[in-house]
């Protein structure tokens, strides 16, 4: 049930956005990353951006092609990789562990979801997609609030 609300929710978000004047939605830039950190993060949420609108519309019509393809992107999207164990690796130190579990997360989700779409299976479809993007309003909460805990 909760996986046909969000799919309603960005549905409804996306169809909506063509009848709206075109506005780049965007997170504020928290302060606690520098800003070379931030324009990493910048640029591949762009893309995820474009990816999830793309993914919005793919599931909603059943288009597994589609959905195979575009989560099959983000699954091989090259990682932030970790920091390094001795701190020489600033710009990925500066970003909080979850982000990191998120992103395995993200990438795990990812293959799920292009499995579900090979397999003509509309009901993990949904369930999978749903999971993506719980994932991704996991990471925009911990962009926005690192120390907070979350599950």
């Amino acid at each position: 049930m909760r996986t046909r609300a969000i799919l309603s929710v960005l549905f409804l978000w996306v169809a909506s956005a063509g009848a709206q004047a075109p506005k780049k939605p965007a997170l504020p830039p928290p302060d606690y990353l520098s800003p070379s950190a931030r324009a990493l993060l910048h640029a591949r949420m762009q893309r995820h951006g474009v990816d999830q609108n793309q993914l919005v519309q793919a599931v909603t019509l059943l288009q597994r092609d589609a959905v195979k393809t575009v989560a099959t992107q983000i699954a091989e999207e090259p990682r932030v990789v970790r920091p390094l164990a001795e701190g020489r690796d600033e710009l990925n130190a500066t970003l909080p562990e979850r982000f990191f579990v998120l992103q395995d997360a993200l990438r795990l989700r990812a293959k799920e979801l292009a499995v579900a779409a090979e397999k003509k299976d509309d009901a993990a479809l949904a369930r999978t997609f749903g999971q993506l993007v719980e994932t991704c309003v996991a990471c925009h909460s911990s962009y926005l609030s690192p120390v907070a805990v979350r599950r």
